[in-house]
Formats: C-alpha cells, structure tokens, sequence
C-alpha cells in the first residue's frame, strides 16, 4: 500500500501541473475588447436601419419623411445606379412603398429610391402612426405623376393590346378588389377601372403614380 501511495504524489503533481497549464493557456479562448467592440460597431448600422425598415413597414404608401441630412434620390436601389438629384436636411418626400432592402421608393419631389437609414418622421407628423385620413375601401384613386404620361393595356404586359393613356396628373381609378402584378422585368402593373378599365404599370415597382386618395 505505501508503494501506491508514494506513486500516487507524482500523479498528483501531474495533474496538478495540467491544471494549471490550461489555466495559462485558457485567456487565448477569449475575444479581446477590440475584437468585441468591432463586432458590436458593425452590427448597430444593421440594427438601425432594421429598426427603421420596421417604422417605415407600419406607415402607408403616401406618408411623409424628411431627409436626416443631404441625400441623394438614385434611379434604382443602389448608390451605383444613376442619381435624379439631392435633397437638403429636413426636406420632405412621399413614400411609395414600404420599403424593401434598406431601400424606399418615393414619388415626391421627385421620383426614385432613397436608403431608409436616412430618413424622419415629418415635422407636421406624428411619429410613425398611421394618418388617420389615408382612405380605405373600394372607391381609391391615384394620380399619374410620370412626365410622359401611361398607356392602358388590356393585359399586364407591355406587349398586350394598347386601350388608351392618361395624361400626367390625370387621375385613375383603382379596380375593387385591388389586383397588381409584376412581370419579368420587374415592373409593377395595376389594374384600373377608369378612365378605361384595363392595366397600368406603377413603374419598378412604384414612382409613376402618387399616393392613393378617396375618388371624388
């Protein structure tokens, strides 16, 4: 018994040995502060601009923003897409959708795409809540804002048969249950029930018509 005894020290001492080695050897697992701080930096730009998708998803089409600070309206989502113009700190827009990949499309002063991260709640606007007067029901019309006017055809397609056009800011009426779809190229198409009944297309998706209003 004393031999296994006499052996069981050095195992002892063996251990302990390792014990301490991997205590040593343990601060190389943990993320220093500045790997910690670099991941908690690059993620705050992510969560606002989620936090600020989410506020412009509650709003309606047709609700006002103001730009954070000098903006520019771009053609397509993208900062490499071609830009429309600028708009100053404070100066207001109207949304056009509910915006999709840290992007929003407008439809005023001018139509294009802004990045959501850039934008406030108007001034004359109560937060985030939606208006009150924003129409609802099946009496909805929308007015065309495109410079060069829109053609109506009978089907959602560009190629389909050519029943008419309207006039920039001419109003038309949207068809009741609304119905919209979008082709292959990414335009938006609307179905309309006046002046003549057939499709119009909202652009890629939206910037061809303005908000949406109750029809006198």
């Amino acid at each position: 018994m004393k031999k296994l005894n006499n052996w069981g020290k050095p195992v002892a001492q063996f251990a302990v040995g390792l014990s301490v080695a991997a205590g040593l050897l343990a601060p190389a697992t943990v993320v220093n502060s500045s790997t910690t701080n670099n991941s908690i930096q690059s993620s705050e730009p992510a969560s606002l601009e989620a936090q600020t998708n989410w506020q412009l998803a509650q709003g309606l089409v047709g609700q006002c923003r103001a730009a954070k600070k000098r903006i520019f309206i771009y053609t397509e989502r993208s900062t490499s897409s071609r830009t429309v113009t600028t708009l100053d700190p404070d100066e207001e827009m109207t949304l056009a959708d509910n915006g999709n990949a840290g992007w929003v499309a407008i439809s005023a002063p001018e139509t294009g795409y802004v990045q959501a991260r850039d934008l406030k709640p108007c001034k004359n606007q109560g937060g985030n809540t939606p208006n009150p007067d924003q129409p609802s029901g099946s009496n909805l019309c929308r007015k065309v804002t495109v410079a060069q006017g829109l053609t109506i055809r009978r089907e959602p397609s560009p190629s389909s048969t050519l029943v008419g056009g309207i006039f920039v800011g001419n109003t038309v009426k949207l068809a009741n249950p609304r119905q919209s779809q979008k082709d292959s190229q990414g335009r938006t198409w609307i179905e309309i029930t006046a002046p003549k009944a057939g499709w119009i297309s909202s652009g890629f998706p939206e910037g061809n018509l303005g908000p949406e209003f109750s029809c006198p």
